[in-house]
């Protein structure tokens, strides 16, 4: 237990960290020239094939496609496993993540880059809602990942890699199709994690909760049939 509260407020601190330098360094424009030369070298790969590939890449991380997936999610909870709180906390993390983008998109209001875009998108850029979105949900499904026991470690190591690849394709998606600055798919997985962490630690909490009631009610019970044995 006290081996993943420390992890968990290292990456907390460490994410936050990052997102708020990166916040801190948007009205003075001090990533600017970083961003341009990260969108020059993306797009020098730019062809009419890869377009096509990083379009179909950028739509795993759009809110009707993560929308879905989170059905499919919510459905092995409930019915599979019954597991009404999993259900719920898995709701709440993506939904959740979606509001508070909006309102960090809000609050900043980085108007988007205008450098051969290749898509049209709405809204203000900061920070990036795909990344965000991805880092939770396909970060969420990594964590369930991680805590099966019905699964092998290679199996699991297989599945983590995968995962967290298609997060970063997301990511490198927005800035080669010219509607995020680099600094926004950055500060986007930030606050994903962040956010992430904090439903996830939720879960944690209420999943020992029950096992300590649990524990405790079979005590209960242990000590109650000692009594009845004493009193024979």
């Amino acid at each position: 237990m006290k081996l993943w509260i420390i992890t968990i407020s290292f990456i907390t601190g460490f994410s936050m960290l990052i997102f708020v330098e990166l916040s801190g360094g948007l009205s003075a424009g001090r990533f600017h020239p970083i961003d341009q030369k990260v969108i020059d070298f993306v797009q020098t790969y730019s062809s009419p094939f890869l377009d096509s590939i990083m379009i179909f890449i950028t739509t795993m991380g759009s809110k009707w496609v993560i929308g879905i997936l989170l059905i499919g999610c919510m459905s092995l909870f409930l019915l599979v496993q019954r597991n009404y709180w999993g259900t719920l906390i898995s709701f709440l993390t993506v939904a959740g993540g979606g509001i508070l983008n909006l309102l960090l998109k809000g609050l900043f209001e980085r108007e988007r880059p205008d450098i051969n875009r290749i898509i049209h998108a709405d809204g203000f850029s900061f920070p990036s809602g795909h990344s965000m979105g991805s880092m939770i949900f396909y970060g969420f499904l990594g964590y369930l990942v991680i805590r099966s026991r019905k699964w092998p470690i290679l199996s699991k190591l297989g599945w983590i890699s995968l995962l967290s690849m298609v997060i970063f394709l997301i990511g490198i998606s927005r800035v080669y199709l010219g509607v995020h600055y680099p600094t926004d798919v950055l500060a986007g997985f930030s606050a994903g994690i962040i956010w992430l962490i904090i439903c996830i630690s939720i879960l944690e909490f209420i999943d020992w909760a029950k096992r300590k009631r649990k524990f405790e009610r079979r005590l209960e019970d242990q000590n109650r049939e000692k009594g009845q044995e004493t009193f024979k």
